[in-house]
């Protein structure tokens, strides 16, 4: 796998390392239309926040200023998309301190998580991705295992299952109204997710 990344990117890219961002998330503003998605700050800053979000248990915890740096964006545009985020129940700001010091926020990610598998739910992937064995071998394998120096990671392929929708062209056949409903489950299920915890 290692291999095939740096023969892409190049050694010197695969030396910096790789983001694992959600697919979901890249394509919530195709599948949600303009009026439910995200704007491209909002975008930017949850893509960043993904990004510096390397263990489950450890929150990321990047600047405002930082998220500012690698998006293009003031400082002031980054709080007010945070706080959207926030008021969308999408991300938790977590306060920290080092030493005693106010140090910057913590982001806990895992509202956005339970969205995105909501709106993994209302749009089923049609065409799912299929892990295989060594490199040229047609084998399916049980799991995955992605090392680097900091940690391995097991990643396990998702259940097989059988579509009950078609998905072609789901985006230019959903009306304004389906699209709402859609959101409008995803959000319960997420704030009731929230409520239980």
């Amino acid at each position: 796998m290692t291999t095939n990344v740096v023969e892409k990117w190049g050694e010197i890219v695969a030396a910096r390392g790789f983001a694992q961002i959600p697919n979901h998330l890249l394509l919530a503003n195709q599948l949600l239309g303009p009026d439910e998605g995200f704007s491209p700050i909002e975008l930017l800053v949850l893509i960043q926040l993904a990004a510096a979000w390397w263990r489950k248990d450890e929150l990321p915890f990047p600047s405002v200023s930082t998220l500012a740096s690698r998006t293009g964006a003031s400082t002031r545009q980054v709080q007010r998309a945070l706080s959207a985020l926030e008021e969308r129940n999408l991300l938790r700001r977590v306060r920290r301190r080092t030493r005693g010091v106010i140090a910057s926020n913590a982001y806990d990610l895992a509202p956005l998580a339970d969205f995105l598998e909501q709106l993994g739910k209302a749009f089923p992937n049609r065409f799912p991705r299929r892990l295989t064995g060594a490199a040229g071998s047609s084998e399916p394998v049980e799991s995955v295992t992605l090392e680097d120096e900091a940690s391995p990671r097991q990643i396990r392929p998702p259940p097989k299952r059988k579509l009950k929708l078609e998905l072609e062209g789901v985006r230019s056949t959903l009306s304004p109204e389906k699209r709402s409903q859609i959101l409008r489950t995803v959000r319960k299920a997420a704030a009731a997710k929230k409520s239980e915890s």
